[in-house]
């Protein structure tokens, strides 16, 4: 009877939770020392008393150690490889590489507009519209007159003008706004604007 007792407060220690706990940590740290080795050399992140951080990666850290004192590593990066100088492309070779960077431009513009169309607030798609349709450039001082009874914030108004600056649609010279070629095709492209609901 002392025996079975005795198996069962073993048993007992055996499956709390801390010691559970003690031998999953050891079988995963066991199972992944590999990856955490790596990934602790890749990054070192220390957090110190009163909130402060640092964290240094093992790369900065050995070419930190590999750099005589005084000395900068270089800041260029190195010269691409040389092309030989006897390459020429039949002109097959030249349409099916004119094609493909035609069709991988088509492919960057598709997503650029797609963001766009995304990205671009109703109302700033109508203020695109309206200086697409103007006859010629307008003055900022003329856009915040037409748009404040619409657009009451003036800091929305900038807001909307530098979007449409930030993803070149427009350009602002000397206090003119115009609509750029992107910005018209993107204009074209996109088609008449769904009213907002």
């Amino acid at each position: 009877m002392e025996i079975a007792t005795l198996v069962l407060e073993y048993l007992k220690v055996i499956l709390t939770t801390q010691v559970a706990a003690g031998a999953t940590a050891i079988t995963f740290f066991v199972l992944f020392k590999d990856d955490i080795k790596s990934l602790l050399k890749r990054v070192a992140k220390v957090r110190l008393p009163g909130g402060g951080e640092f964290s240094t990666t093992q790369i900065e850290r050995d070419s930190e150690a590999l750099q005589p004192q005084g000395e900068q590593l270089p800041t260029t990066p190195p010269d691409p490889l040389p092309l030989p100088d006897n390459l020429t492309l039949t002109p097959e070779q030249q349409k099916v590489v004119s094609e493909a960077f035609a069709a991988e431009r088509a492919r960057a513009e598709l997503w650029e507009y797609r963001y766009l169309n995304y990205f671009l607030a109703h109302s700033t798609q109508l203020v695109l519209d309206w200086l697409n349709a103007l006859p010629a450039r307008t003055t900022t001082s003329m856009f915040d007159a037409y748009w404040l009874p619409v657009i009451t914030s003036t800091e929305e108004r900038r807001t909307i003008i530098n979007a449409l600056q930030a993803h070149s649609l427009i350009t602002l010279s000397t206090d003119l706004i115009e609509v750029t070629h992107k910005g018209k095709a993107y204009l074209q492209w996109r088609g008449p604007l769904p009213n907002a609901t």
